[in-house]
């Protein structure tokens, strides 16, 4: 046991920072704990047993934004003479220049992003007056930039190194909104993170109701909030309409679902119908222009293909 334990504090020191760790329960150290590291950012998601977390003085080797979210349990923050208590979806500033002590519930789970500060500190004035102050959960902009955080969990970007830093600047901006960017750099942020974590919201909406759910302009701004002329310019600054993208993804799921021979008894216009297309004429117009054939000739190359390959 001591073993892991010294081999989870060497881990955790080299990758986020510097503490000393006192588990509560030695017998009782599950942990799952997940660093991506990106140009300029750390992320770490992390279910953790209980103990406490002291970065000392000694231990201080850097300047790093260290923003954590809790995601489940909770736990207490001291640092610069304040002291927090965070529940789920609630926000701790901090700051890797100073020490800090933390004191983890059992069950608690976290997301940690460690930031230069550099990065984020020429868009919110006096960010040094907020380390040890909480953000709280229902605060819009924590809650985009958490949305933001778990969409990335699922998504590809993290695993392209030419698509890395943008994605690293939408998480600046998107943290620089949550911590209160000046008005300058709050107009700047919500041109890029902020807009770019609104899309991705959307496109995720779309892609879980395409066939279930009604995904018109109407429908997606009465769910997210939005204005229907904001969600229109979304599409629009990527060079195509909601109305392209929306026919664009029901069709990659008709081709998905032709391809998959467990579908192969089910008539092409259920295909068509169940990926939310009403007219079967259009449906296999808008199939050839986009895939060079016919709803059957894929369908039919594909079984030949799957004879082939078994």
């Amino acid at each position: 046991m001591k073993d892991r334990f010294d081999a989870w504090c060497d881990i955790y020191e080299r990758t986020l920072c510097k503490q000393v760790i006192e588990p509560i329960d030695p017998d009782d150290m599950l942990a799952d704990v997940t660093f991506r590291k990106l140009p300029g950012l750390t992320i770490m998601q992390a279910d953790r047993f209980e103990a406490s977390y002291e970065r000392r003085p000694s231990q201080i080797e850097g300047d790093n934004l260290l923003f954590t979210v809790g995601l489940a349990g909770g736990f207490s923050a001291v640092q610069l003479g304040r002291e927090c208590e965070i529940r789920p979806g609630e926000a701790f500033i901090g700051t890797a220049a100073e020490p800090v002590f933390k004191r983890l519930s059992r069950g608690c789970g976290s997301l940690t992003l460690s930031v230069p500060l550099s990065m984020i500190a020429t868009m919110v004035p006096r960010l040094d007056r907020k380390f040890g102050l909480s953000i709280r959960a229902e605060t819009p902009q924590l809650r985009l930039l958490t949305r933001y955080l778990n969409l990335l969990e699922t998504a590809d970007e993290l695993a392209e190194p030419e698509l890395q830093p943008s994605v690293v600047r939408h998480v600046y901006d998107l943290l620089a909104l949550t911590l209160g960017a000046s008005p300058d750099g709050a107009v700047a942020a919500g041109l890029g993170g902020g807009r770019a974590a609104r899309l991705r919201e959307i496109k995720a909406d779309i892609e879980r109701a395409i066939g279930t759910e009604d995904v018109s302009v109407g429908a997606l701004s009465a769910r997210h909030r939005l204005q229907v002329r904001y969600i229109q310019r979304l599409f629009e600054a990527e060079g195509t309409t909601l109305t392209e993208y929306v026919t664009g993804r029901r069709l990659a799921k008709a081709h998905a679902m032709l391809a998959d021979g467990r579908n192969d008894g089910l008539p092409i216009s259920s295909v068509a119908f169940e990926v939310g297309f009403t007219d079967h004429p259009y449906f296999n117009r808008c199939f050839r222009r986009r895939y060079g054939a016919s709803p059957s000739e894929v369908r039919a190359s594909e079984k030949a293909r799957r004879r082939l390959a078994s």
